[in-house]
């Protein structure tokens, strides 16, 4: 028999959704099959196409390896550029290989709508892909360079000016992201930033209709000219051409840099697929994400047109994830049987940035303005790359959010991004490690593999009385306690001469239930594991061996010890040092520089590892 084959065209928001829902519905059978065909390697985050064009992200914080994605999951991921589709013999042609299906889901994206307007398809730059962010980041700063060496004052006014067609939230966010990054443009090419004109330019009365309140509007103009970005509204553009466009006022502004964010259509190749199609050249579905002419062919995100009670689907991204889980629900349906799955329309909300520290959100009724708004933004990016990637891709946005970002332009500046060399680390790394190698040896001398040390530390067990017991077992207890006492005293004054004044006076309760419940059901092995522990501790540090492991055991033992009320102020320098240490100082001058990159590779090559994302890409 031969096996059930589904094919999903697109590795965007829908796609990957679809992909990850059916992989869950069918990672145990044997008889289906799932392919991904996209023309890329990686998927495109588009709601963070700003921030490479504007000169906040790298590249790379836009791509989302597809191949990483379903890593040990049944979704064979095909690169590919598709041609056409035969419905009738239910296959797709690309330009490797032809594909066949049983179920088909259609999700290639949309691209820029130029609405007829004389010239702008030819003369203004798009933000729809990861190619659009990448050649418009070239373009504005050669904008730049090319000012720095101009002295005509009309070429400079033209080179200098950046306009943003469209008021919606690409318009918004790219609109931001230039006027914040020409401060660091300005003064690496040596321009005065005053020179520099950025232009949000909407042809309706009101930019981001989305928003329901006008107060987060007016917030969102505020912050427009505290970055000096002029709001042109009413101004519909009927003409672009190389070095300026045209208002319908008349107006004719000089321009090199005409962004294009005014409305999107559906792609060229899905709306000529010879399905039945709606506004924008979106293909219509039913609200089974169904075609019209074929029932196991589906449109879904911003290839589909569908409207229901609260009215036409928006292309955003949470649009695009539900009706990409609907139709791999459906598909799901229609193989294993049951009734199909009616597409819901439930969105969250709407966030928008305004450059990396500013921006208005407003989730389910819940209003941020301001930093708190790009904190929602943060979040809510978090939730859906942690879903995408997990811990990995996590680790990635954060790394090009915070960690890497430069010119102070992530949303808490550029504390996180501040970095030293690690070999200033070494001294410090071997010193910590000698330190506890000499702990542990001291601790060997004093008999702590022998005997037990820290029983002044235990509560007294109640000694219950019996009434009947002879005279003479109730004086052996006596002795008993009273040598235990006169024990614990000598330990008590041995451990205050040996730590001088504790840190902490008391044990706090948590401590002593650990103390009376696990460490006195067999101290001498407990503390025989502190020494070795200790041991181990100072030749990894040595060495430089695991030294992010080693350095966060480091700061457990100076908490642990500290609880103990055995240590006095000189534990901190312990403490603070491992976390100085916990960045990674083994790679320089340690063995981490050599045995970890080949342990990482072989991890994240394991079934285990790529498939529950933990790994590091950068570390590979």
């Amino acid at each position: 028999m031969n096996p059930t084959k589904i094919v999903i065209l697109g590795g965007g928001y829908a796609g990957i959704k679809a992909g990850k829902v059916l992989h869950k519905a069918f990672r145990k059978e044997s008889n289906v099959e799932i392919t991904l065909i996209d023309r890329h390697r990686f998927h495109t985050l588009m709601t963070e196409l700003h921030e490479v064009a504007g000169h906040r992200t790298e590249p790379d914080a836009i791509t989302v390896d597809l191949k990483k994605v379903f890593r040990g999951r049944m979704v064979d991921v095909r690169f590919d550029n598709i041609e056409s589709i035969d419905f009738e013999g239910q296959s797709l042609k690309g330009e490797q290989n032809e594909y066949p299906y049983d179920y088909l889901v259609v999700a290639t994206g949309n691209e820029s709508n130029f609405f007829g307007v004389e010239g702008a398809e030819e003369n203004s730059h798009t933000l729809w892909s990861y190619e659009d962010a990448v050649g418009l980041r070239e373009h504005v700063e050669n904008m730049y360079d090319l000012a720095s060496r101009t002295e005509d004052p009309e070429k400079r006014k033209e080179l200098l000016t950046f306009a943003v067609c469209g008021g919606g939230f690409t318009g918004v966010e790219m609109a931001g992201e230039l006027g914040e990054a020409k401060e660091h443009l300005s003064r690496k090419y040596d321009i005065d930033s005053n020179e520099v004109k950025v232009y949000n330019i909407e042809a309706m009365g009101r930019i981001l209709n989305m928003l329901e309140k006008d107060s987060q509007v007016e917030k969102v103009q505020q912050r427009y000219q505290k970055l000096g970005i002029e709001l042109l509204t009413n101004a519909p553009i009927i003409k672009v051409e190389e070095n300026n466009f045209t208002l319908k006022s008349g107006e004719v502004v000089p321009c090199r840099t005409l962004i294009w964010a005014a409305g999107i259509k559906n792609n060229s190749f899905a709306s000529k697929l010879g399905l039945t199609v709606g506004r924008g050249g979106r293909i219509l579905v039913n609200e089974y994400m169904q075609t019209a002419e074929y029932k196991n062919v589906f449109a879904v995100g911003d290839n589909a047109a569908y409207a229901d009670d609260d009215g036409p689907m928006p292309q955003i991204v949470q649009a695009a994830e539900a009706s990409g889980h609907t139709a791999a629900e459906n598909i799901i349906h229609m193989i294993q049987g049951g009734d199909l799955h009616t597409h819901t329309q439930k969105y969250d909300g709407f966030m928008v940035s305004v450059g990396s520290r500013y921006g208005v959100s407003d989730t389910r009724g819940i209003r941020f303005n301001g930093w708190m708004a790009m904190l929602v933004k943060h979040l809510v990016n978090f939730l859906y790359l942690f879903s995408v990637g997990g811990v990995r891709q996590l680790w990635n946005y954060w790394r090009h959010e915070f960690f890497r970002v430069k010119h102070r332009r992530s949303f808490v500046g550029g504390h996180f991004a501040t970095a030293s060399p690690n070999f200033w680390l070494v001294p410090l790394r071997i010193y910590l490690g000698v330190m506890w190698l000499i702990e542990g040896y001291n601790k060997i001398g004093e008999g702590w593999l022998q005997e037990i040390k820290m029983g002044w530390l235990l509560t007294p067990s109640p000694v219950a009385a019996d009434a009947t017991a002879a005279a003479t077992e109730a004086a052996e207890a006596v002795v008993e306690t009273v040598t235990a006492a006169s024990g614990a005293a000598e330990a008590v004054v041995e451990t205050a001469s040996a730590y001088g004044e504790p840190l902490l006076k008391n044990v706090p309760g948590i401590m002593q239930w650990f103390l009376d419940n696990i460490y006195a059901q067999a101290p001498v092995l407990f503390q025989t594991m502190i020494v070795l522990t200790e041991m181990a501790v100072g030749i990894l540090l040595v060495v430089g061996l695991f030294t992010f492991l080693s350095s966060a055991i480091s700061v457990v033992l100076t908490i642990a010890f500290t609880l103990t009320t055995m240590t006095d102020v000189s534990i901190l320098w312990f403490f603070f040092g491992g976390i100085a240490l916990i960045g990674g100082a083994g790679s320089t001058f340690g063995l981490d520089y050599y045995i970890l990159p080949r342990l990482r590779l072989w991890w994240s090559k394991t079934h285990i590892g790529g498939k529950a994302y933990l790994y590091w890409d950068e570390l590979e």
